[in-house]
C-alpha cells in the first residue's frame, strides 16, 4: 500500500455523509409509511363509526325508504369531520330483514389524498364497513 492509500483508508471524515446518504431514504420511506398507514387507520375507523351511526339511526325509520334516508343523513353527519369528505365518494346500501337493519358503507379515498401516493403500498382506494343493529321487537 502506498502512503496515500493508507492515509485515505484511515480518514473517517466522509463516513457520516455516506451513512446518511445510504440510510436517509430508508428512514424517510419508513416515516412516510407510518404517516400513510396512520391516516388509513384513522379513515377506516371513521368509516366504520359512520356505518355504526347509520345503522343505529336507521332503526328509527318507519319503512325501508325512511330507514335509508335516516341512515344516509347519519353517515354524512358522522363523516362531516373527516378531511376531504365528499358525499359523491361514498356509497350506502341499507338492507333489512325482520330482525335487523344492516348498513354497508363504501368510501372511495379522494384524489390527492396521501393514501393515493405510490411511494408506499396501501391497502386500497376503497374503504368498506358494515354495521348491523337489531330492530326493536313490536
Amino acid at each position: 500500500m502506498t502512503k496515500t492509500s493508507t492515509r485515505l483508508a484511515r480518514d473517517r471524515r466522509g463516513t457520516a455523509m455516506i451513512e446518511t446518504a445510504l440510510l436517509l431514504p430508508l428512514f424517510l420511506m419508513l416515516l412516510l409509511g407510518i404517516l400513510i398507514y396512520g391516516q388509513y387507520f384513522l379513515l377506516a375507523h371513521s368509516v366504520q363509526q359512520a356505518a355504526n351511526d347509520g345503522a343505529r339511526a336507521a332503526i328509527t325509520g318507519l319503512d325501508a325508504a325512511d330507514r335509508r334516508a335516516v341512515a344516509i343523513r347519519a353517515i354524512d353527519r358522522s363523516m362531516h369531520g373527516v378531511g376531504g369528505y365528499r358525499r359523491e365518494l361514498r356509497s350506502v346500501l341499507v338492507s333489512e330483514n325482520a330482525q335487523a337493519v344492516t348498513v354497508d358503507l363504501a368510501y372511495h379515498v379522494p384524489e390527492g389524498n396521501l393514501l393515493r401516493s405510490t411511494l408506499v403500498p396501501t391497502p386500497g382506494d376503497i374503504i368498506r364497513a358494515t354495521a348491523t343493529f337489531e330492530l326493536p321487537a313490536e
